[in-house]
């Protein structure tokens, strides 16, 4: 390569990395707006609904929370939204869209129907209200993602010094950091911070806050990682948190995401709760196996059920097929992707796009606890609906110990469901989970969950 021809080059590499930096400059420098929302939890529209009113379009709302723009107009449970600011609903995902949109103050109308009448409701956008607590400064700060930026809420301890901290990574759904306060992870998240820890939540990409970031729903598993990462780096450099007491928790498939991370960087510990450890194809057959007859399904009907399920999740797991090519290949196929995965075409399945389930699966979460050597603590509740038996966590404990011996400890949180909370039995919780009982979640949270891993947290550090 001649010496006019390298220069060149190295002039071109110069000013892209120059661009790159000034990118990421503006990113950081620019600073995330409060968003309104809606407060709504919507449902799709049933066809018997659809037939009664003659609608082609419109989602049912299911949930107005307190406090914002819906309960502020006055829109109640069971109406049903045709439009807002003049924009036709046809799923529950255009309305989290829309959501996205509003900011306070700004003018909103909705179109829908109620009790089989049509009703216009003008008002204007609510603010989100802003978290706060006793013992902690609650900030909420920002960390570039890819051209975006991440909300991020942080618990901070008001005590001086350096502290230990905690990245939280919350399961599947795509659920905001801020709906998080009438929740069983808000009383983990608090219980923490008032025991002195650091605590962060990362908002998942097309979510809350967030600029300029891909929908949570089209993302694929490779893609969440990378927001989550991106928070713990975040983490790693609050001047309030002690480096070498950065822990992750893991709750659900936020505990596949844990080992990946804790692979990249060191850290002092790892807690995941309600997590599968083998591939997906392996452990959803099993829990769905386990699931139907708990819930009143007859086993001979589910047997049959069963059956079409395995051809199902082979096609997709073990050949990678999308979920149209599945549909189209048997009208059994279809029926099990519609009732089972809720499946109507296109890239959703299980609500999220199908490469994230079939990325999970990909996984080798073996290889993955087999190089953490931080320490691990593997917690088990003893009425997991999700995680049907104790398998799944002592093997990450048997994996773990097997490549760093004494490096981790499976705990198993007696009469707790895999939303952290006290229920009675496996039956009485799968009841309770239907009910979407807020206030019974609120009350029965398991405090011994802070409590456990608090006292292994201290353990850890204080070791040599």
């Amino acid at each position: 390569m001649n010496t006019f021809l390298w220069g060149y080059l190295k002039q071109i590499a110069a000013l892209l990395f120059l661009l790159n930096m000034l990118t990421a400059v503006q990113a950081n420098a620019q600073e995330l707006k409060r968003r309104a929302s809606l407060g709504i939890r919507a449902a799709p529209l049933s066809d018997s609904l659809a037939n009664v009113y003659a609608l082609k379009s419109g989602v049912v709302v299911s949930a107005v929370a307190a406090n914002l723009t819906a309960s502020a107009l006055g829109i109640k449970q069971g109406d049903v939204l045709l439009s807002v600011n003049k924009r036709t609903l046809h799923t529950p995902a255009q309305l989290a869209e829309l959501g996205q949109e509003l900011y306070p103050g700004q003018p909103i109308n909705i179109q829908l129907l109620r009790n089989g009448k049509k009703k216009s409701i003008k008002g204007k956008a609510v603010a989100k209200p802003l978290e706060k607590a006793d013992k902690a400064d609650v900030v909420y700060g920002q960390v570039p993602f890819r051209k975006g930026l991440l909300r991020t809420i942080t618990y901070t301890p008001k005590t001086a010094g350096k502290h230990p901290a905690i990245l939280f990574i919350p399961g599947f759904p795509c659920r905001s950091i801020d709906d998080y306060t009438t929740s069983a992870y808000n009383q983990l998240i608090r219980g923490w911070s008032d025991l002195g820890y650091v605590v962060m939540l990362v908002e998942k990409p097309g979510l809350g806050d967030n600029m300029n970031t891909p929908a949570c729903i089209d993302i694929d598993l490779s893609t969440e990682i990378e927001a989550f990462e991106q928070g713990l780096l975040k983490l790693k450099q609050l001047p309030q948190v002690h480096p070498d007491n950065v822990f992750i928790f893991g709750h659900s498939m936020g505990g596949i995401v844990a080992p990946v991370l804790s692979q990249k960087y060191q850290l002092k510990g790892v807690m995941v709760y309600g997590s599968p450890y083998r591939p997906w194809f392996e452990f959803a057959t099993e829990m769905f196996r386990f699931q139907a007859p708990t819930t009143g399904k007859d086993y001979v009907a589910h047997e049959a059920t069963m059956r079409q399920l395995h051809h199902v999740m082979y096609r997709f797991f073990v050949l990678g097929q999308h979920p149209d090519t599945i549909a189209a290949a048997d009208p059994a196929f279809k029926k099990i992707l519609e009732e089972e995965f809720q499946h109507t075409g296109g890239d959703m399945f299980w609500s999220r796009d199908y490469r994230y389930w079939q990325e999970i699966d990909e996984l080798n979460l073996t290889k993955a606890w087999a190089q953490t050597d931080e320490h691990v603590l593997s917690i088990w509740g003893e009425y997991d609906f999700e995680i049907v038996n104790a398998e799944d966590h002592k093997r990450i404990v048997e994996v773990v110990n097997h490549y760093h011996p004494g490096h981790a400890t499976f705990l198993t949180m007696p009469e707790t469901n895999h939303s952290l909370i006290v229920v009675p039995g496996m039956a009485e919780g799968v009841a309770q989970m239907n009910k979407r009982d807020l206030e019974y979640n609120k009350t029965h949270f398991n405090k011994n969950l802070v409590t456990e891993t608090d006292a292994w947290m201290r353990k850890i550090m204080n070791s040599k």
